[in-house]
């Protein structure tokens, strides 16, 4: 009898945990479905070939295959041969999602129709949510290998130009700030890191640098972020950002490419047109190439290169180190932007 006791205890607990696995099961497939029709409804794409749920008794594992999402009205949609997502029953909020194959990024970028098509060794993200709402997120990526294409808007099929990008390493890590001490009432509050290693970029636009760009890593606060649960991606984000009094924070961005080293920190929000205002302090070295490269890429109008290279030239004979590099304020106001006493360029409203 004292044997057959624990046999039974053991298979009560067995059935009891089957249960508990299956109703998680459901509540999740629901909760798929519910917010695949959701998302139809409100003229977005939500689609997939196939959809299962399987892993007993162990982690959830949700695998969609060829799944494809987007905003028509934003302009943006992805595609995967596979996505497979793993959660523990008991702990539904959390998620670590994997991507296989293939993949397709179709977007609408300064008047371009952008198509990115690639493939990663490995790739995977975490996703925390809180009543809905994201409270973590993490992607990380290795050994990618993608194209980019881009073609006129006003001519379509028609190809401007093609790209072929690698890395080594992406990082980008969010978590959500709940203090909301000297940041606006209204919104979410992010903390975003963001770095990359060991980019090639084979067709850029920008003559006079080389395909390999070191690093590029930031560290921002975005403040008074509308709603920022799954598919939160909408044409109207930029607006409803503004409308909280949204404010970034850049504590840090660095860029080396080349014999160029961008660093860059201060304060942005959006004025009453719905433009860049801030101010922000821009260290900088090997500015000449940087300027000549930002002419050929079409990021700086010819006719300021010669009076950023004058005012960044006294700059640096004032108070460049002994590194070349030399510290730069920047200000966006009034549409423009201002490089020391020099306006550099215009700016247009971002929505």
């Amino acid at each position: 009898m004292r044997i057959y006791l624990p046999i039974a205890a053991l298979i009560a607990l067995t059935g009891i945990y089957w249960l508990v696995w299956q109703s998680s099961a459901s509540t999740v497939r629901e909760e798929v479905t519910e917010w695949v029709e959701n998302e139809r409804s409100a003229g977005r794409i939500a689609d997939y070939e196939s959809f299962s749920i399987r892993g007993f008794p162990y982690r959830m594992q949700i695998e969609f295959v060829s799944p494809h999402l987007g905003d028509p009205e934003a302009g943006w949609s992805w595609q995967a041969e596979n996505l497979i997502a793993f959660v523990l029953p008991y702990r539904l909020n959390h998620m670590v999602m994997v991507a296989q194959g293939q993949q397709r990024l179709e977007f609408l970028r300064l008047e371009r129709q952008e198509i990115v098509e690639g493939f990663a060794v490995d790739q995977r993200a975490s996703l925390v949510l809180r009543r809905g709402d994201l409270e973590r997120f993490a992607l990380d990526i290795s050994g990618l290998e993608m194209t980019r294409s881009i073609y006129f808007t006003d001519r379509p099929g028609v190809l401007d130009r093609s790209e072929i990008v690698s890395l080594g390493k992406l990082d980008l890590h969010t978590r959500r700030v709940h203090d909301n001490d000297g940041l606006p009432a209204q919104g979410r509050h992010h903390a975003v890191i963001f770095e990359t290693q060991d980019i090639n970029w084979i067709g850029h636009p920008y003559e006079g640098l080389g395909p390999d760009l070191s690093i590029m890593r930031s560290r921002i606060l975005m403040a008074g972020l509308p709603q920022t649960g799954l598919g939160s991606l909408r044409s109207d984000f930029l607006a409803d950002w503004d409308d909280n009094g949204g404010i970034l924070f850049l504590d840090e961005c660095v860029v080396r490419w080349s014999e160029i080293e961008l660093a860059a920190n201060g304060v942005v929000e959006l004025d009453d047109q719905a433009r860049p205002e801030g101010d922000l302090t821009v260290y900088i070295s090997g500015y000449d190439q940087a300027i000549d490269a930002a002419v050929a890429g079409g990021a700086l109008a010819p006719q300021y290169a010669d009076i950023s290279k004058t005012v960044l030239d006294v700059i640096a004979t004032v108070g460049g180190d002994a590194g070349g590099r030399i510290r730069v304020p920047l200000r966006m106001e009034d549409g423009s932007v201002q490089l020391g006493p020099a306006e550099l360029m215009s700016l247009e409203p971002l929505y």
